[in-house]
């Protein structure tokens, strides 16, 4: 049904365009003919012409008609759906205003200042419904006062006693991402002392195990204890998330050659998440967090404890696949 409407709306588009190219054509030869009588009247030749233009002027306005209908209608629609719009804005409860250029850094709400938590800047355990649902719609940023410009803000479902809120922006103008989850600037300290701390859980997926143990391309929950390396992948996080202004996530587009796993950090409730993906050969690494890309010299820092935890890693998968 989809596919008839889209091909009704081209076809019609097709006339509108058509007619429209037609009477531009024929205004054209009208504007030409009224010119060269202009000129031939003098020794009385071809004084018909004036009809001919004039026919012809008339008929190319007549073929004007769809697209002058056409722009009346979308201007009428833009209209209504402006004042549509509008309507639904006033509606909305619980306003928070901010500027569009600073919200990024922090805004209050509530008699509180909020400001961003970069290592919280993954989202994909955030859900707006079904049985894991954690966010819990409480108002509206409003940008600049703008009735067609905000975000939704939502309380997010944790375990660390304190209220923690989220932004929900849809898309990134350039590819560059940042925190939209926040606190309270007086617990922004305990927020991150109680997920620096907090009990993790580790997921893993050896994209390039060997073939016959039927390991690749699997998510596997992980029971190792992380706990002597967790200082240093809450470092390491820091080190890359606690400034991403001028950096874009990529993906490794070179992965032959190279030992692939994927490791997923989180924490119980699912607010900290951190997604490394190491590539290595021979004592060549490279690692992803969260999809930036590690800058080599952090990459060396870690290097050892990283090696560690693939190393632990692989032996369980080989383990459990016996």
């Amino acid at each position: 049904m989809a596919g008839i409407s889209i091909l009704l709306l081209n076809f019609l588009l097709f006339i509108i365009l058509g007619s429209s190219f037609i009477g531009f054509i024929l205004f054209v030869i009208s504007i030409i003919l009224f010119l060269r009588k202009k000129k031939t009247q003098q020794s009385g030749k071809n004084k018909n012409r004036k009809i001919i233009a004039t026919v012809l002027l008339v008929i190319s306005i007549v073929f004007q008609i769809p697209l002058g209908i056409s722009v009346i209608a979308i201007t009428i629609g833009a209209q209504r759906q402006k004042v549509k719009e509008k309507e639904e804005f006033e509606a909305i409860e619980d306003k928070v205003y901010a500027q569009k250029e600073t919200w990024k850094s922090g805004f209050d709400y509530d008699g509180k200042s909020l400001v961003p938590v970069s290592i919280l800047i993954n989202s994909e355990n955030y859900r707006l419904s079904g049985k894991n649902k954690n966010l819990e719609k409480i108002g509206t940023l409003v940008m600049d006062g703008s009735y067609n410009d905000y975000y939704s803000i939502y309380q997010i479902t944790n375990d660390s006693g304190y209220d923690i809120y989220y932004v929900w922006v849809e898309t990134f103008v350039g590819g560059v991402y940042y925190s939209r989850t926040f606190v309270d600037k007086a617990d922004y300290d305990a927020v991150l002392e109680y997920y620096v701390t907090s009990d993790l859980s580790l997921s893993t997926c050896w994209k390039s195990a060997p073939e016959n143990m039927g390991l690749r391309n699997q998510w596997v929950k992980s029971v190792l204890n992380i706990d002597e390396k967790q200082y240093e992948l809450m470092q390491l996080t820091h080190e890359v998330l606690d400034d991403v202004s001028d950096k874009k996530q990529t993906i490794n587009t070179s992965e032959e050659g190279y030992d692939c796993i994927l490791l997923r950090i989180e924490s119980g409730d699912g607010v900290f998440r951190v997604d490394l993906d190491i590539y290595t050969n021979d004592e060549e690494m490279a690692v992803w967090l969260n999809g930036y890309k590690v800058e080599n010299e952090i990459v060396e820092k870690y290097k050892e404890m990283l090696l560690s935890l693939i190393n632990d890693a692989q032996t369980e998968l080989l383990q459990q696949a016996k």
